[in-house]
């Protein structure tokens, strides 16, 4: 009888402990789910209902003034300079004579005229050096229109047309502008990128062959809006965007890229043409995270 009352105690015991058991991890259980839902609904954030603007994509390259000609003048024949009429420096005219030569088994003086207009820009020889036939006798330049060369990366290079408006600022300060007369098809295998050429007109000569520049070129347009800079953040995989919200008010984080960077906020693409960005409390929030909404109107474009 004491042997059967003891397994009874003992097995109500155990009952006990289960049910205490089982009550416990119902009750954390509750308190997880309740709490997780608390945390999905219980930030509130800020967003603005942004609509995009049309806008022009601006391509930033370095580039290098390139004279329209530069072209080293060769004799067609040899002899021995007896004439420089011209002087360093000096505007010829097309066919004007730029070194006599004088060879004693010819009957007439073989003659080094300019191929075009220009300026002769160097001579390589003197009175009295003998020239072979193919040897240089000056360098002449045309340095209007001057070029500006650029090399456009192949992520760009769909934006730029022959055409477009282009500016650059040369390394001594001046600023020029000019239009595209250019665009390569094919990639320089090394780099890959495109070659791409500017026209700017240079009357007055002000413009040097060889010069660096800051080359800014106006590409197509394309959809953008404007954002400080301040809601910017950084992907799991270090890409740059921003986070917004859905139609259901849940959080996603989007990639973007940043057009230009203005007094007024920076022009950022790669989001549709109407979102609702979050602007204030976006660091407290995580992607598909449902959030409470306060929305703010859009300023006007400027």
């Amino acid at each position: 009888m004491k042997i059967r009352q003891t397994y009874i105690t003992s097995f109500l015991t155990l009952v006990l402990a289960i049910g205490w058991m089982l009550s416990g991890m119902l009750s954390d259980q509750g308190i997880e789910a309740k709490s997780k839902i608390t945390l999905e609904t219980i930030s509130s954030v800020t967003v603005l209902n942004s609509n995009a603007f049309e806008r022009v994509k601006k391509i930033k390259v370095s580039g290098v003034t390139e004279a329209d000609r530069l072209v080293k003048i060769r004799a067609e024949a040899s002899g021995t300079v007896v004439s420089r009429p011209v002087k360093q420096g000096q505007f010829v005219k097309k066919d004007q004579l730029i070194c006599q030569l004088y060879n004693a088994g010819r009957t007439s003086y073989p003659k080094v005229n300019a191929p075009f207009d220009g300026y002769l820009e160097t001579f390589s020889v003197k009175e009295g050096d003998y020239l072979n036939t193919g040897a240089v006798c000056a360098t002449i330049i045309d340095p209007d229109p001057m070029r500006l060369i650029g090399e456009v990366s192949e992520k760009e290079i769909n934006f730029v047309n022959v055409g477009s408006k282009a500016r650059a600022e040369l390394i001594s300060g001046k600023k020029v502008e000019g239009i595209v007369s250019f665009v390569s098809t094919s990639a320089n295998k090394g780099t890959r990128t495109f070659r791409v050429e500017i026209d700017v007109k240079n009357s007055d000569r002000s413009i040097r062959d060889g010069v660096s520049a800051q080359i800014e070129i106006e590409g197509n347009t394309i959809l953008a809006h404007r954002i400080s800079p301040s809601i910017l953040m950084l992907g799991e995989d270090g890409e740059l965007g921003i986070r917004t919200v859905n139609e259901d008010n849940q959080v996603e984080f989007n990639q973007i890229e940043i057009l230009e960077d203005t007094i007024d906020g920076i022009w950022i693409s790669g989001l549709p043409r109407n979102i609702k960005i979050i602007t204030i409390g976006q660091e407290y929030v995580f992607q598909g995270q449902t959030v409470n909404v306060k929305e703010v109107s859009q300023s006007p474009e400027v």
